[in-house]
């Protein structure tokens, strides 16, 4: 179910939402999934390098906690900000402006000697590769049909986590061949080589295309071949000859923020980012600390990092899973169930667990539910919006739920270091995740019913 948007009768969106799949889509998608896969394997590089980096500077590994925010501090900004750039400039332009800055941001890394100029690079890292996720989403959102957009949104999202995936492989064999400094520039020439199809191969967003006045035969062509109808077809001709805003109409439209605010938005949009608050600060907590956690609570050092495995196999399936039900299912409601599956595997977690198998399982399901949650929040933030407001809509939500990211590793640093038992920890952790349970409950509510 896809909220209903000042888009609904729009006849572009008619002839989108009518348009079989077919080999335009795919290169569209496979290409955006390939950039959500290498800004997933980029933004969580460094955890897996520290380790090498600590022993060839003679620090403690602790002394890196800064550079591993700094990461996160330029992913919201950068989503913020090129989410609002999407709006403005159109979403490829912006989604290749900083795929790049990321990618050379990783280059750098690959050149650093000391602390200062590495948090320097990580940030310039998280701005670029964060500013690239809301475009992402706003481009996939744009060009899938409505009956499979929910599906293909979920899925291409989830590939950042089959990126962090990929780095944890490699990681090892390519440190102990090539130094740390080989992952760095693995993870800045393998985006500029992605950039550099993305620029020949990827399309402007037609709707984009169309309402902006740009381009108006590149428009009518990229339509007609997606759509896969005759040139005089009715519905396609009625689309490319919709009257267009004014310039003045046009620029209002794109500078004006109060969209995000308008009818249900104005109780949706501040709720949403509830919920990306506390969807980030699960995912980052959990990925953080879990390890620790369970060590903690009395499992071996290996079984905690084997449940920490799970964690994040959950993750990938969950994002697997998630895509194919979100084209099934209400968002909001499959949202909602997510969350109250996280919920109460945290509650079980912290409820004194002494079996390694519950352990595992449950370690799992947290994955399952919470990072399943979150790849499902971007795709449905993005069907909230207009098409004007798309990209922004998202990238704020996006950068303001870093508060989350952010703060969450801190607070557990804090916790443990205040003597509060484990189990307590965990237990305090299914708090935010109910919160998001009940947020998903009241959009559901104020959610407006879909126009025929």
């Amino acid at each position: 179910m896809v909220p209903s948007t000042p888009e609904s009768n729009d006849p572009v969106a008619v002839v989108i939402d009518e348009s079989p799949i077919g080999q335009l889509h795919w290169r569209i998608f496979l290409i955006c999934a390939a950039i959500m896969s290498l800004d997933g394997f980029d933004l969580g590089l460094l955890g897996f390098v520290v380790p090498a980096m600590a022993a060839d500077w003679s620090l403690p590994p602790s002394s890196f906690a800064f550079a591993l925010s700094a990461s996160l501090i330029g992913v919201a900004f950068g989503s913020t900000i090129a989410g609002l750039m999407g709006d403005r400039l159109g979403r490829r332009a912006a989604l290749l402006w900083m795929f790049v800055i990321g990618a050379v941001g990783s280059l750098l890394t690959a050149l650093c000697t000391d602390l200062t100029t590495l948090s320097i690079c990580r940030f310039i890292t998280g701005f670029g590769m964060g500013g690239a996720i809301p475009n992402v989403i706003a481009l996939v959102t744009e060009f899938a049909p409505k009956r499979r957009r929910s599906f293909l949104v979920v899925l291409v999202y989830s590939m950042a986590a089959l990126g962090s995936v990929g780095a944890s492989v490699i990681a090892g064999p390519l440190i102990a061949h090539a130094g740390w400094q080989s992952m760095f520039v693995v993870g800045g020439v393998l985006p500029l080589l992605v950039g550099v199809l993305a620029f020949f191969a990827l399309p402007e967003s037609v709707k984009f295309l169309i309402a902006s006045g740009r381009q108006p035969q590149t428009a009518a062509e990229l339509l007609q071949r997606l759509s896969g109808r005759a040139a005089e077809d009715p519905a396609l001709l009625r689309a490319l000859q919709a009257p267009l805003p004014t310039t003045s109409q046009a620029t209002a439209a794109a500078s004006s923020s109060r969209l995000l605010f308008a009818g249900w938005l104005r109780w949706a949009t501040p709720l949403l980012w509830i919920a990306f608050i506390g969807t980030q600060a699960l995912v980052f907590f959990n990925s953080s600390w879990m390890p620790t956690l369970l060590r903690e609570s009395g499992f071996p050092l290996e079984v905690a990092i084997q449940a920490t495995g799970l964690f994040h196999f959950g993750s990938v399936f969950g994002g697997l899973v998630t895509s194919w039900l979100a084209s099934r299912y209400s968002l909001s409601r499959l949202l909602a169930l997510l969350y109250l599956l996280a919920t109460l595997s945290l509650l079980a977690l912290g409820a004194e667990v002494t079996s390694v198998t519950a352990a595992y399982l449950l370690a799992f399901c947290v994955g399952f539910g919470v990072v399943g949650a979150s790849f499902c929040l971007g795709a449905f933030a993005s069907s909230c919006y207009a098409d004007t407001v798309r990209a922004r809509g998202v990238g704020w939500g996006l950068g303001i739920g870093r508060i989350g990211s952010i703060s969450s590793p801190l607070l557990g640093g804090a916790a443990l270091a205040a003597g509060y038992t484990v189990d307590s920890i965990i237990s305090t952790l299914a708090v935010p995740a109910a919160i998001c349970c009940i947020v998903m409950l009241l959009i559901t509510r104020l959610q407006p019913t879909p126009k025929p």
